[in-house]
């Protein structure tokens, strides 16, 4: 159950000190309130926080981008740090160079060029679900991607995903590199994307 959200200074402050200090923060989220995340703070911007992902067993998993706006609280969670240390490359890395965290549209670019696929989330208008998959064509304020099924097959419709409505991006994990490898290479386009509405 999520607690009493703290005041942005405050959740700011915590972020900071992960960042600085390559400590791990436990978040909870108002579009998500049962879901906890564990991560380390790599990179701030005005709107995004890039999380290092810690998956349970205390292993690093990927990437995660956040919205702030979404935060309500984040604490420093060390009960694992010794063994984060001891079983991973610490402090974790940054994604290749050319990830920026200005927006959903450079996020998810860069996303995509550091590990071939990635997860989009939409969890105020869609809780619990996630796309993944590549960006085929970018509108000004959407972009249509095609995903991969849970099974692992290419769709040969697209998605249309509102820049407004990302809440959340994943990518390099161990879900993304498996759900990569057995879907293979994204196909030909078959289908025209549509016009825009």
């Amino acid at each position: 159950m999520t607690k009493k959200s703290q005041s942005r200074k405050k959740l700011l402050a915590t972020l900071r000190e992960s960042l600085a200090t390559a400590t791990p923060v436990r978040i909870q989220r108002a579009v998500e309130p049962e879901e906890v995340l564990q991560g380390v703070v790599l990179e701030l911007s005005e709107e995004w926080v890039l999380l290092a992902d810690i998956r349970d067993g205390a292993y690093l998993d990927g990437y995660r981008v956040l919205r702030l706006t979404d935060l309500v609280q984040v604490v420093l969670e060390t009960t694992f740090l010794s063994f984060l240390h001891q079983h991973n490359v610490w402090p974790p890395a940054r994604p290749s160079t050319g990830f920026a965290l200005s927006d959903p549209r450079t996020i998810i670019t860069g996303a995509v060029s550091a590990t071939g696929v990635v997860c989009v989330y939409r969890e105020a208008k869609r809780p619990g679900k996630l796309l993944i998959g590549v960006p085929v064509q970018w509108r000004k304020k959407s972009l249509w991607l095609l995903p991969v099924t849970p099974q692992c097959h290419w769709e040969q419709l697209m998605d249309k995903v509102r820049l407004k409505d990302v809440t959340q991006v994943s990518f390099g994990g161990d879900y993304e590199t498996a759900v990569l490898e057995v879907a293979g290479p994204m196909p030909p386009r078959t289908h025209p994307v549509p016009d825009p509405a």
